[in-house]
């Protein structure tokens, strides 16, 4: 008997993975979303050069938001975030960020990984001035709309 339930789970198993679709990219269709999402992120990183957080804050989620990371605070709801970022942007008399580089890797034709490193430089409205080397992590899917952010991590250090 124990042999019959092990043939059925065997047969199971092969019937579901079967059944599993594929998404396997082409080298140009990897190609077009890693150029599609460097594109938007070289957008993203000239709204903060701006200091416009409302521009910034269009990059992300209003369909699949997940969750951001900054530091070590974490933001459950894309509100939460964009009151973060609208209060940092609010402090600075101005930012600059200098991308130093940005991968990006296509997982599906809709979902896609990119890790990034930027110089940063801010300046605070208290006269302090500092500099960091920081990191983004980032999960982007193609909405509607087109590439937005559905998860971010972002570190710093002080260089």
């Amino acid at each position: 008997m124990k042999l019959f339930y092990r043939w059925i789970l065997v047969v199971f198993l092969a019937v579901f993975f079967g059944c599993q679709q594929q998404q396997i990219l082409t080298e140009m269709e990897k190609e077009a979303i890693k150029k599609e999402i460097t594109n938007q992120f070289n957008q993203l990183v000239s709204a903060a050069n701006a200091s416009d957080a409302d521009a910034w804050f269009e990059y992300y989620s209003k369909e699949k938001f997940l969750s951001t990371i900054a530091a070590t605070d974490y933001y459950a709801t894309r509100s939460a975030w964009g009151d973060t970022i609208a209060y940092y942007f609010s402090i600075r008399e101005r930012q600059h960020f200098e991308s130093l580089e940005v991968r990006v890797h296509a997982l599906t034709p809709s979902l896609a990984l990119m890790t990034s490193e930027q110089n940063i430089e801010i300046w605070l409205k208290s006269g302090e001035h500092n500099k960091y080397k920081h990191v983004f992590t980032m999960i982007w899917k193609k909405e509607q709309d087109g590439w937005k952010i559905l998860h971010s991590h972002e570190s710093s250090t002080e260089k």
